[in-house]
């Protein structure tokens, strides 16, 4: 053994000693290896630097920014859509279905990229079959990883041996030449899990959130918050919109999704009609719906002699705000119209004789139109001061013309053990929720006209209510819904390519602190609703209409990924996931896929270089608005480009230095003479165990140089034993730190590392044996 392999294998051994421990990230450890041989002249400066412009390199960051493309325009989402019509199906239908999906996918697109795309999908599918998530995740990802290796371009592994074979003078891999060995192994896998594989799966265990917008539904405990009720076939809110029910304003409640015949639809408008039966996921505080379900909280109370009692004694009357008046800036609630002077504004116009129609937020103008109502004698003493110009009574009969229905008086009791009893009338919400106001409360023989708003309410209180019957109706109508079921929904599968959910900041340049969400007309500037607002290490989520906004405020959003960008552009706020604020470019679809059936064609066909075409087809991505540069440079997993180009110097090092020579020596001398089947076995076997400490890239590097040196040793095909390692280096299935897509799923899932032992090693051998098997037959060792 020479002093340039001693040397060598210390730095093979350092590296694999930083790969296991993870001290530093494997980029920099591969930045450390290429450094090494360079300053120790194993390999020469060209050969160290030869890697940054390998086509392997190449056409692996230039694979990353074509399944970017086709995520960005919405093609990835779209290819798994159509598994949600299986959800009827069997388990062993949809684990089939799962994993053959993931696996054809895999061959055109990034495994870590499918694992995601398909990610959201599988959760729907879990819950609408009703089945644990655990008992399809795991087969997803083993679907990724089974199917990686289907095309000479889909994986790493395929790529780094491919370039190794056409750098050793041989003839490379064609693009297919990975699909029958790959395809075999798919079969085999997927029916171990259908026969004995899908009883070894977890059950009934419950997921912990990973990553991504799970993550944010773990921080603001959106599974406890997160529920759903059904409207009744016969309910007063059938033909309501959203808006009209008033399950924001009166129960705090967001509709995030309403379910209607089986039809999913997500994010809501707020004009979305209601219908009878349908079922709706909300997020909110299931007290808030409990203390009005089942209960007769107010009961009509059909006494036309206390109408007739509160006509003859309540007025109505129009006025202007004055020139000059103290009204003049202030706000309804800030005026003490009601509070101090006892009367009550039905309505009120601006001085182009528009109605307003926020007047809790309207402040007042000059020339401003009061419909008025009260006592008269209150009335008298408002119309002797400076506030108002000269009060006009309304006549009886102009009275409704003038009001509309909300001048409708409606005589309510209020039964013991109602939501109202010992609230004072502003907590009962009556008039912010429901839009009805108390103009008269009668308690025994006392009858109060224009009580104050910090009036408690007592058990059979008669309150006299002016407004619509029909906001009357909406309160009667929530006092049906009922909680049907927690909703085992992570906030993922509230999620599509259009619906998405991120938190915001407050800008440092924000000129909205101190605002409230109701005075910024929030929702409906931006479209968007705020589920809960994270403060001082504590979730908000009642009456966020009416919270001043703080520096330091966190706003979780949920809503159309178009109008998030629209807020993302906003510079009062920080959209702290860019991802989740990007709308998909659908209008680019058709260009992505004509880009992609493009480079796979030009690689069948040997039109071009597989490094050429895809690079082409990356740069036609952005040329053609696919993605922007940004956008293709944050697409492009540099850790991985990094590795795999500080890695490939190795190989030239462990040719150079004798040390494939001699690796390959230690192989044929251990099993040479027992045939090609046990080489490959043995190949397979230290490699596939490599895999599980050592990145596959620097893997494969490794690897390539012994197999040639082997092959030529025992005088078998090159094509054979590189093939092996390509399929073994592939074969990371029994160990959720071996693959980026067992990670992506073992939060969401719930697994723990010995799921991956129990499902992934009988895979992992099973793919050993078909390798043994068919490997000599497709490809002859002599």
């Amino acid at each position: 053994m020479t002093a340039d392999i001693i040397l060598l294998l210390i730095i093979i051994a350092g590296a694999l000693v930083l790969f296991v421990g993870g001290w530093l990230r494997v980029d920099l450890v591969g930045l450390l290896v290429l450094s090494t041989l360079a300053l120790t002249g194993l390999v020469s400066a060209p050969e160290a630097l030869a890697g940054f412009s390998s086509p392997a390199v190449v056409t692996v960051w230039a694979l990353f920014i074509l399944s970017a493309g086709l995520t960005r325009t919405g093609i990835a989402h779209q290819i798994g859509q159509p598994l949600q019509r299986f959800a009827r199906g069997s388990e062993v239908t949809l684990m089939v279905v799962l994993m053959v999906s993931a696996s054809l996918l895999s061959a055109l697109i990034n495994t870590v990229t499918v694992a995601a795309i398909l990610l959201p999908s599988t959760m729907e599918l879990a819950r609408r079959s009703g089945r644990p998530p655990s008992r399809l995740l795991l087969p997803l990802a083993l679907g990724c990883l089974l199917g990686g290796p289907f095309t000479g371009i889909s994986t790493p592994p395929n790529i780094l041996v491919t370039d190794a074979v056409r750098n050793a003078g041989l003839e490379p891999f064609a693009i297919f030449d990975f699909t029958p060995i790959t395809a075999a192994i798919v079969v085999v896998g997927i029916a171990f899990m259908v026969v004995l594989g899908r009883h070894l799966l977890p059950t009934n265990r419950a997921a912990v959130t990973a990553g991504g917008s799970d993550a944010i539904g773990a921080s603001y405990q959106l599974d406890t918050h997160i529920f759903t009720t059904r409207i009744p076939s016969v309910s007063p809110l059938d033909g309501r919109t959203i808006a009209e029910s008033r399950l924001g304003s009166a129960l705090h409640l967001t509709v995030l999704a309403l379910e209607r015949k089986g039809v999913l639809l997500l994010a809501p408008r707020p004009d979305e009609l209601l219908q009878g039966g349908d079922t709706l996921i909300v997020h909110g505080s299931p007290d808030h719906l409990k203390r009005y379900h089942a209960s007769q909280h107010l009961q009509v109370a059909s006494s036309e002699v206390v109408r007739e009692r509160v006509r003859q004694v309540v007025e109505m009357a129009v006025s202007r705000v004055a020139e000059g008046s103290p009204l003049i800036g202030k706000t309804l609630a800030e005026s003490g119209l009601r509070r101090e002077h006892g009367v009550h504004v039905l309505k009120l116009q601006g001085a182009d004789e528009r109605d307003i129609g926020d007047l809790r937020r309207h402040r007042l103008a000059a020339g401003d139109q009061l419909l008025l109502q009260g006592e008269q004698v209150r009335l008298e003493a408002l119309s002797r001061g400076n506030l108002l110009s000269e009060l006009q009574v309304v006549a009886e009969a102009d009275r409704r013309s003038l009001a509309g229905d909300r001048a409708e008086l409606l005589p309510i009791r209020v039964p013991p053990g109602s939501v109202l009893v010992e609230r004072d009338l502003v907590e009962s919400r009556l008039g912010n929720a429901f839009g009805l106001t108390v103009i008269g409360l009668i308690r025994g023989e006392l009858m109060m006209f224009m009580p104050s708003p910090h009036e408690t309410v007592k058990p059979d209180d008669l309150l006299i209510l002016q407004g619509s019957p029909r906001d009357l109706e909406v309160l009667e109508g929530l006092q049906d819904l009922a909680i049907v079921e927690q909703s085992s929904a992570q906030l993922a599968e509230l999620e599509s390519q259009q619906i998405g959910v991120t938190e915001v900041l407050l800008s440092p340049r924000t000129t909205l602190a101190g605002k409230t969400l109701a005075d910024l007309l929030f929702r409906e500037r931006y479209g968007i609703s705020v589920l809960a607002v994270w403060r001082k290490g504590k979730a908000h989520r009642s009456q966020l209409q009416d919270l001043p906004l703080q520096f330091g405020d966190a706003l979780l959003v949920y809503g159309q990924r178009g109008k998030l960008e629209a807020l993302s552009r906003d510079p009062d706020f920080l959209v702290l996931d860019e991802a989740a604020a990007r709308a998909p470019r659908l209008e680019k679809a058709k260009i992505s896929v004509v880009i992609m059936v493009g480079v796979i064609l030009s690689a069948i066909f040997g039109l071009l270089p597989i490094s050429i075409a895809a690079l082409t087809g990356a740069t036609l991505m952005v040329l053609f608005g696919c993605l922007n540069m940004e956008e293709a440079y944050r697409a492009i997993e540099w850790k991985v480009v990094f590795l795999i180009a500080a890695m490939l110097p190795l190989g030239a090092a462990i040719e150079n230095s004798g040390a494939a020579q001699l690796g390959a020596t230690a192989l044929v001398t251990a099993v040479g003479d027992l045939g090609p089947r046990w080489v490959v076995a043995a190949l397979f076997t230290v490699t596939v165990l490599g895999t599980q400490i050592i990145p596959t890239a620097a893997l494969v590097v490794l690897m390539a140089p012994v197999a040639l040196s082997a092959a030529e040793s025992l005088g078998i095909s090159p094509h054979l034993l590189m093939m092996t390692v390509a399929i073994s280096a592939s074969s990371s299935f029994a160990s959720p730190l071996s693959h980026p897509a067992h990670l992506l799923v073992m939060g969401p899932g719930g697994y723990r590392f010995v799921d991956y032992l129990k499902v992934g090693v009988p895979i992992t051998i099973l793919a050993l044996l078909v390798s043994v098997v068919l490997l000599p037959i497709l490809w002859p060792p002599y």
